[in-house]
């Protein structure tokens, strides 16, 4: 089995789902943001004040391409990472993706509970809102580009799991040579 790429805004579900996910159908499961904060020794917040936003995509486009190689895992991608060109390729040959979509409403609900770790929101909850509708417009059409799509608004982790793996399970009984 290919890799199964999780890509969405942050907040949107794909660690926790992920990790659900990788469970039920028995793969390993990979965190590109938390790979590249275990390289770096630093968490992303504080990777981006010290080294800025382009030192991080960077490290965070290695770390992808690294963990891409392997087969049959369940990766949860950092949100920055499809709308990277260079990558798509990447994406098409290695693996399917599916885009863990969550309205503003319910994006800006879910971070609200932890702010400080998401240094692309600005701070406070005025420029949190502002930032998120900016960000999604910007990388709505590239998720929207996925293999699949899964609304997780009022979902939990295993219930978007659940509806994940009947996606992946649908997609390779009818395409047994991927």
């Amino acid at each position: 089995m290919k890799n199964i790429y999780l890509i969405g805004f942050m907040g949107s579900g794909k660690t926790t789902a992920g990790r659900a996910l990788a469970k039920r159908l028995g793969l390993r499961f990979a965190d590109t943001d938390l790979l590249a904060q275990k390289l770096t020794g630093f968490s992303a917040a504080d990777f981006i004040k010290k080294s800025g936003l382009k030192a991080w995509r960077k490290t965070e486009r290695s770390v992808f391409k690294t963990t891409a190689r392997s087969g049959g895992r369940v990766i949860a991608l950092g949100g920055g990472i499809m709308p990277t060109k260079a990558l798509r390729p990447v994406f098409r040959k290695s693996g399917i993706t599916v885009y863990l979509k969550c309205g503003e409403t319910g994006l800006f609900k879910r971070l609200a509970k932890d702010p400080t770790g998401r240094p692309l929101l600005g701070g406070g909850p005025g420029k949190a809102k502002l930032a998120i509708a900016r960000l999604l417009k910007k990388r709505s059409p590239y998720y929207e580009k996925a293999d699949f799509k899964l609304d997780t608004q009022g979902l939990t982790p295993a219930q978007a799991a659940a509806k994940i793996e009947k996606m992946v399970r649908g997609y390779y009984g009818n395409h047994p040579d991927k």
